[in-house]
């Protein structure tokens, strides 16, 4: 199911992506890291130089260095010694895993509650997509981390640049709306439509496109409908790691079944999926920002 042609036709995108700049999204020095991380063959001082300059994140990378969830027999002191006992791969997810985090949350905030909710759900996700890709070899563990991480940033974009109207929302999703429905009917276009559209005004790649069209079956001939299915039953793996099944629901019932033939799933390994992905965010807890 591809959403180019009512991307291309619709003005409420068109002014959404009007207000939407790559500085909002991504601080410049979380694009460097990324960029460095991205070629091994880059020297590890040039990450070091990259990093400096940004006290936030220099601290967070040093408390994550020595946080008990890498166990290191030491205590990291310097940023040059972080990256080297993490690794480019760990220095380049907490880099994305920053860098969204300001886009979720924002300064001063009113509606701070609402968008931590939804950051934390995005953390879980990538999470517990990093745990599936690995446990599920359809595709990389680390793109399935960031597709996790990225697959509802519109509905931050829809808040941010709404004028705050995501209230009204949560109250139509309240009367029984679909989510999707109850965002056009407030902003002209959903949450996966500015997310799709604002993706290709970045440049990202098509597979982080597909990914955050999750609620969506893809078509037969879409390459990364793994990515997509990956997101889609680990969407639903974090929600329910957090809050629970919802009421009269089971397991095998909520997952997505186009997802879980795709990755080789049956309705009986749902138990087992709730299981291990509970336990990756319960392990993956040191990360929290």
């Amino acid at each position: 199911m591809a959403l180019a042609p009512r991307l291309a036709e619709n003005p409420a995108l068109d002014r959404l992506l009007q207000q939407v700049t790559e500085l909002a999204v991504l601080p410049h020095v979380v694009f460097k890291v990324l960029e460095l991380s991205g070629n091994e063959d880059y020297p590890t001082a040039a990450m070091e130089q990259a990093i400096t300059v940004d006290p936030g994140f220099s601290s967070r990378l040093l408390r994550v260095a020595n946080s008990s969830y890498y166990a290191l027999p030491r205590k990291v002191q310097s940023i040059r010694e972080a990256i080297t006992c993490l690794g480019f791969r760990a220095v380049r997810q907490l880099a994305m895993t920053v860098g969204v985090f300001d886009v979720f949350i924002g300064k001063n905030d009113a509606d701070s509650l609402r968008r931590r909710a939804w950051w934390r759900h995005a953390v879980d996700t990538a999470v517990c997509s990093r745990w599936l890709a690995s446990k599920k070899p359809v595709c990389k563990p680390d793109e399935a981390y960031t597709a996790g991480l990225l697959h509802t940033i519109g509905k931050s974009l829809l808040d941010r640049f709404g004028q705050g109207q995501y209230r009204f929302v949560e109250e139509l999703v309240a009367r029984g709306a679909p989510v999707l429905g109850a965002e056009r009917a407030v902003f002209g276009c959903d949450h996966i439509e500015a997310g799709v559209a604002a993706a290709r005004k970045w440049g990202f790649p098509e597979s982080l496109q597909s990914s955050m069209q999750y609620l969506l079956e893809p078509g037969a001939e879409d390459p990364h409908a793994n990515e997509r299915a990956v997101v889609a039953i680990c969407s639903l793996l974090a929600e329910y790691a957090v809050s629970g099944m919802p009421d009269g629901g089971t397991e095998a019932e909520v997952l997505p079944s186009w997802a879980l033939l795709r990755l080789g799933c049956s309705k009986d390994d749902a138990d087992d999926l709730v299981a291990g992905a509970t336990e990756a965010i319960a392990s993956a807890a040191a990360l929290r920002m």
